[in-house]
């Protein structure tokens, strides 16, 4: 198969996938506003009002945190069984299984833009920010959709092997939740237990994205971005590994 027909079967099924989801409905789209909104708007409301965290800017703080969590998590959920999902389709059609996993991941990156600038915008002429660092997003964009697809091509991997791993995942996104710096921030955490935060490759992804959001564009940023694309750059060269390792036993294993 050739570069360019792989990039087209992407393409055709991002697309048809995106037709799929907002066909003669209404509910499809405003629902991928609506459940960041809600998150974000609940979250709001729980650490600053109720729980009064005193942080600047503090919706800003959370944006920048939870849009990027939210694709993250949801994306790697819904791409790990799409081996299993789509057995009879791998072994039917002449398409690599990859294809599969990169239209999922391009069509729930769409909607993450989608709803990035939806809430952005009225959040930024709210908080009179200046939207010129917005041309520095790209770089934490790109180190983040390498790290989301290498991540999710190990996972749909093993989880053809070991059928509970998506399950596994709830559990663990629900623990890393509390314990990533999304709705605090990291000064908040005493010092000894901050090396749990430094070990969690989430964190370095979400961070530079955050700086952004939140208009702190110092020199820790170029910082927070090399880690965010040494995390990018670890997991694709093991995702690679891995797939040299078990992409003769997977469709037996199907």
């Amino acid at each position: 198969m050739t570069i360019q027909e792989w990039w087209w079967q992407v393409y055709e099924l991002t697309l048809a996938s995106l037709k799929s989801r907002y066909r003669k409905t209404l509910t499809g789209m405003l629902w991928v506003v609506a459940n960041p909104l809600l998150m974000f708007g609940v979250q709001s409301l729980v650490f600053k009002k109720f729980l009064r965290l005193d942080v600047p800017d503090y919706y800003l703080f959370l944006l920048g945190g939870l849009l990027p969590w939210i694709f993250i998590t949801q994306t790697i959920q819904m791409s790990t069984p799409t081996f299993v999902n789509y057995t009879q389709l791998m072994k039917s059609f002449k398409i690599h299984p990859h294809v599969l996993i990169y239209s999922q991941i391009l069509d729930n990156f769409v909607n993450f833009i989608i709803t990035f600038v939806i809430v952005l915008i009225p959040a930024y002429f709210f908080y009179g920010m200046s939207f010129t660092h917005l041309i520095l997003i790209p770089l934490p964009l790109l180190s983040l959709i390498i790290a989301v697809t290498a991540i999710s091509a190990i996972l749909s991997t093993l989880n053809v092997f070991f059928r509970d791993i998506n399950f596994i995942l709830g559990f663990c996104f629900s623990l890393l939740f509390f314990l990533t710096p999304i709705f605090y921030p990291i000064e908040f955490m005493p010092a000894e237990y901050r090396w749990m935060v430094n070990l969690n490759p989430l964190y370095h992804l979400i961070t530079p994205m955050r700086d952004i959001v939140y208009g702190k564009i110092e020199n820790d940023f170029f910082v927070h971005l090399g880690k965010s694309y040494t995390v990018a750059l670890g997991s694709s060269l093991i995702s690679i590994g891995y797939w040299k390792l078990k992409r003769n036993d997977l469709y037996a294993r199907l």
